[in-house]
C-alpha cells in the first residue's frame, strides 16, 4: 500500500545490490528520517557510437535512439543499464571502439533529481515496510517542506603521546554530554565513563542511533575528528554504523590534496572552517580560539602549541576540568554557527541549485545542475570532457596606478560585472557552439545580426543561449531577497552568479573553452578601458582600475563629491546602454555603482621603483581606515608592523607631520616595549617534507619544531602542512616562538630594516625625507 510524505534530503546514495541498481535517498520526515528507494532505477550515458554497432543483446542494457544531439550537431544514442558495473563497462567498450560518451560521469541520483527539478524539499509516495523505515518503488517530486534540524556539534580529544582517543564531546539543543575513557569516579551526569576505546566507539554508535541527529558540525571536523574515530574503528574492528539506521559512513580522503570527505547515510558533516570560507568571512587565521575570540569574544579553555600536554595531564588528574575544555570547544563552534547562520546558507546553496548537502564546494556541480536540464530541453547533450591543452583566459582588468598622496577619491565598481557581461553579450555554451553551426550553414547577412562577437574567434547566437537567462533568473531573484531583507539568499545568489566565470575558465569544468571565460574577462578589459575613456571626456581623472572598479579624482573641488559621483555615475550608465545598442543592438545589463568617496587615500609605489603598484592602496572614508594589500591587511607581517602602519596613516590622513611617531617607534622598539609584538606567523601551503629547495623562514621554524617532536618520540606537526607556523628573529636567525620565553636576544636591526623601513619609506618622500636620514640622525644623537 502506498504511503504519501513530505521531507527534505539530507543524503543520497547509489550502489549495485544483487546486480541492480538501488538508488536510496534518506530523507528527514516530520515523524524521522527514512529510506526512500526510487523504482526502477537505471544508469545513463549517451555516444555518438552508430546504434547499429552497439550490442543488442546484453540483458540489463538498452540502446535507443535519442531526440538530442552532441555539440559537433550529430545524433546521439542512448544507453541505459540496469548496474553500475554494466554502465561502466558499456562505456570501455564504446571507448575502445573509438567512439565518444558524454555525460557518462554523472551519478545516478544525480541525474534522477536533476532532471525533476528536485533540490531539497520534496514529496514523495512509496510501500513502507514493517518498520516503516524504508519506503520501496517509490516517486519523487519537488516539494516546499522545511526541516528543523537536529544539530550536534562533536569534537574529540585525544592522546597526542599514545595516539589513542580520549573522549567525544556533543552539544546541542537538547543534549550535553562527553564520552570520555577513564578510570576516575565521577558523579557528573554529563560524563559517561568507559574503561576502553572500544567500550566507548560502540557505546557512542548506540547513542548515535538512539538520538538520530541529522548534521554533525564541528571544526576541521571531518579532517581530524571524524577521520580519527573511523581510523579507532578500523584498527578496533567497530563497524562505522554511524549513519540513520545503523548504516556505515565512508570517511575518504582525496589523493593529492590531503582533504577527508565524509558520506553518511541519513545525516550531514558540515565543517565550519570552509564554511566560513564559503560564506566569504576572512580571518588572520582560521584556528576555532582564533575566530572565537573574533565572532563571540570568547575563546578556548586551553589554546597555544603546548596544550596537548595540559590536557593528557587534566585527562589523568581533573576530569572535570577535561570535559569543561571539550565541551567548551563544542560549545564555541555551535555559537559560530548559530550567530553567522552558516547551516542556513547551505541549505540555501541545496535550495537553489540542488548540490547535495555535504557539498560545501562543488561550483561545477551547481552549474550542472542548474545548467544541464535547460540544455535537454533545447535538445543537446553535454560535450564530452576534453584532452586539449589547458589554456588560461586573461586575468581582471588591472591598470597601472598613478601613484600619490590624494584628497576625494571616488570609488566606482561594475555591479556584478561578469554576470551581467554574460547576460548582456549572450556568453553561453551552447550559444557558442550554435554561432559555429550557424555560420557554416548560413552566410546571409539576416544570419549574422542574429550573432553576438565575442573574443578569440568566438561569436554567440542570441537565439539559443541559455545562460543570460538563468542569470537574468538569479538577479531578479537576488533583488527581491535584497527587498525583503533576506541577506543570506541574496549572498548565496551571489556566489552562484559570480562562480559562473570561474566553472566556465576551469578545466575540472566539462564546458571550459577558452574562447568563453576569454569572451568575460576580455569584455570586462573593454568595457572598463571604455569607461576610463567617457569619464575623463567628463573631466574625471582615473588613477587605478582593477577588475570591476576605477578609482577618480575631479578636477572641481567646489562641488559636492558625492554629488559629482552621483551625476558621473548616471552619465556612464547612460553610455553604456547606448553603446550596446550601436555595438550589436543589445539590451544592456551593465550597471556602474557609485561605491565610496575616500576623503584621503594613498596609492604607493612599487617598492623600489617610480611605477604605481597594483591592488595596494590606504585610504579613509567616513572616518575608517581601508588598506588593501598593504602591511595592514597582510598577516605574514608581524602585529608591530600592522599596527605601525595604521597609526602611521592615521597620522598623516589627520595632516599630521609622522617622523616623530617614526623615530619614537625606533626607539620603543630598541628599548624591548614592543617584545611581544615581533612574532611573525605564516602558513604552511604544503607537506614539510616538500620544500627541498627553496627554505623560507616559516619553513625552516617548522623544520626545528619537528625535529624536536621527533627526539621526544612525539607525533610531527607539520608533516601534513596547512598549518600556520609562529616564528621570530633572534640575533642567531630565525627561531621558531613557542611560548613567551622566546622573547629573548631578538634581532631589533632586523625588525627595523625588513618590517619599519619599507613601511615608513613608502610615505616619507611626501614629507622630504627617508629613513636612511632618519636613521642616521639617530645614530649621530647617540
Amino acid at each position: 500500500m502506498f504511503v504519501e510524505k513530505t521531507g527534505y534530503i539530507v543524503s543520497r546514495h547509489t550502489r549495485d545490490v544483487s546486480g541492480h541498481i538501488e538508488m536510496s535517498l534518506f530523507i528527514k520526515t516530520p515523524e524521522g528520517t527514512v529510506k526512500v528507494l526510487p523504482d526502477r532505477q537505471l544508469s545513463v550515458f549517451f555516444t555518438d557510437a552508430p546504434l547499429d554497432s552497439l550490442p543488442a543483446d546484453i540483458t540489463g542494457v538498452q540502446c535507443s535512439e535519442s531526440a538530442l544531439k552532441s555539440f559537433n550537431n550529430e545524433p546521439v544514442v542512448l544507453v541505459q543499464s540496469t548496474s553500475l558495473m554494466l554502465h561502466q563497462q558499456m562505456i570501455n567498450l564504446v571507448k575502445r571502439n573509438g567512439f565518444s560518451v558524454f555525460e557518462e560521469d554523472i551519478k545516478a541520483h544525480n541525474r534522477y533529481l536533476m532532471e525533476r527539478n528536485i533540490r531539497g524539499a520534496v514529496r514523495f509516495i512509496g510501500v513502507p515496510d514493517s518498520s516503516n523505515q524504508t519506503f520501496r518503488q517509490a516517486r519523487v517530486i519537488a516539494g516546499d517542506w522545511q526541516p528543523d534540524w537536529n544539530v550536534w556539534s562533536l569534537d574529540i580529544e585525544t592522546s597526542v603521546s599514545t595516539n589513542t582517543l580520549l573522549s567525544i564531546g556533543i552539544t546541542s539543543r537538547d543534549q550535553r554530554v562527553a564520552f570520555v575513557v577513564t578510570n576516575q569516579e565521577t558523579s557528573s551526569p554529563i560524563i559517561r565513563r568507559f574503561s576502553d576505546e572500544k567500550s566507548l566507539l560502540l557505546a557512542f554508535i548506540r547513542y548515535v542511533k538512539k538520538h538520530s541527529p541529522d548534521i554533525f558540525i564541528g571544526w576541521n571536523l571531518i579532517g581530524f575528528d571524524l577521520q580519527f574515530i573511523d581510523q579507532r574503528c578500523q584498527i578496533l574492528g567497530i563497524r562505522p554504523a554511524f549513519g540513520a539506521n545503523g548504516e556505515n559512513w565512508n570517511i575518504r580522503s582525496s589523493d593529492n590534496q590531503g582533504k577527508y570527505f565524509a558520506s553518511i547515510p541519513g545525516r550531514v558533516a558540515l565543517d565550519g572552517i570552509t564554511l566560513l570560507k564559503v560564506g566569504g568571512y576572512h580571518f588572520e587565521s582560521y584556528s576555532l580560539n582564533n575566530v572565537s575570540n573574533e565572532i563571540l569574544d570568547d575563546g578556548k579553555l586551553l589554546h597555544g602549541s603546548e596544550r596537548w600536554q595540559e590536557i593528557e595531564r587534566l585527562h589523568k588528574e581533573d576530569l572535570g576540568a577535561f570535559v569543561a575544555y571539550n565541551l567548551q570547544d563544542c560549545d564555541l563552534v555551535m555559537r559560530i554557527f548559530e550567530k553567522l547562520k552558516l547551516i542556513e546558507l547551505q541549505q540555501t546553496r541545496v535550495d537553489l541549485t540542488g548540490i547535495p548537502f555535504e557539498q560545501t564546494g562543488g561550483s561545477v556541480a551547481a552549474f550542472e545542475n542548474l545548467y544541464l536540464p535547460r540544455l535537454h530541453s533545447a535538445g543537446w547533450v553535454a560535450p564530452a570532457w576534453s584532452d586539449d591543452d589547458f589554456v588560461a583566459s586573461p586575468g581582471g582588468f588591472v591598470m597601472s596606478s598613478i601613484p600619490g598622496l590624494y584628497k576625494n577619491v571616488l570609488v566606482f565598481d561594475f555591479k556584478s560585472l561578469y554576470p551581467s557581461i554574460i547576460r548582456t553579450f549572450h556568453v553561453d555554451p551552447l550559444a557558442r557552439i550554435a554561432a559555429q553551426h550557424s555560420a557554416s550553414l548560413v552566410q546571409d547577412k539576416l544570419s549574422v545580426t542574429q550573432l553576438v562577437p565575442g573574443f578569440l574567434g568566438a561569436s554567440f547566437d542570441r537565439q539559443q543561449a541559455i545562460l543570460p537567462s538563468l542569470v537574468g533568473e538569479l538577479a531578479q531573484a537576488r533583488e527581491e531577497a535584497k527587498k525583503v531583507g533576506n541577506g543570506i539568499l541574496s549572498y548565496a545568489i551571489k556566489i552562484i552568479m559570480n562562480s559562473f566565470y570561474g566553472v566556465l575558465g576551469s578545466n575540472v569544468c566539462r564546458f571550459y573553452h577558452a574562447e568563453l571565460a576569454s569572451s568575460i574577462t576580455m569584455r570586462g578589459h573593454e568595457l572598463l578601458g571604455r569607461t576610463q575613456v567617457w569619464m575623463e571626456e567628463r573631466g574625471a581623472r582615473v588613477i587605478y582600475g582593477d577588475t570591476d572598479s576605477l578609482f577618480v579624482t575631479l578636477n572641481s573641488e567646489q562641488e559636492d563629491p558625492q554629488k559629482q559621483g552621483e551625476r558621473l555615475r548616471d552619465d556612464i550608465n547612460a553610455c553604456l546602454s547606448n553603446w550596446c545598442k550601436e555595438y550589436a543592438q543589445l539590451d544592456s545589463h551593465l550597471e556602474l555603482e557609485f561605491e565610496r568617496v575616500y576623503e584621503r587615500f594613498f596609492m604607493p609605489t612599487i617598492r623600489g621603483q617610480e611605477e604605481g603598484s597594483k591592488k595596494r592602496y590606504a585610504g579613509k572614508s567616513n572616518g575608517e581606515l581601508v588598506f588593501k594589500g598593504l602591511e595592514a591587511a597582510r598577516t605574514d607581517w608581524t602585529p608591530l608592523a600592522r599596527q605601525f602602519q595604521r597609526t602611521l596613516f592615521e597620522k598623516v590622513f589627520s595632516d599630521e607631520n609622522p617622523i616623530c611617531y617614526i623615530q619614537e617607534t625606533i626607539a620603543k622598539l630598541r628599548a624591548g616595549d614592543y617584545d611581544d609584538q615581533l612574532v611573525y606567523s605564516k602558513q604552511l601551503s604544503r607537506p614539510l617534507s616538500s620544500y627541498t629547495k627553496n627554505k623560507p623562514p616559516h619553513v625552516r621554524a617548522a623544520a626545528m619544531i619537528d625535529q624536536k617532536r621527533a627526539e621526544q618520540g612525539l607525533p610531527l606537526e607539520y608533516n601534513k602542512g596547512r598549518k600556520r607556523v609562529y616564528y621570530l628573529y633572534q640575533r642567531s636567525g630565525v627561531v621558531p616562538y613557542e611560548s613567551p620565553e622566546n622573547l629573548i636576544d631578538l634581532d631589533y636591526e632586523h625588525y627595523i630594516e625588513k618590517q619599519i623601513e619599507p613601511i615608513a619609506d613608502s610615505i616619507l618622500p611626501f614629507f622630504k625625507t627617508n629613513m636612511a636620514s632618519l636613521l642616521s640622525q639617530q645614530i649621530s644623537l647617540l
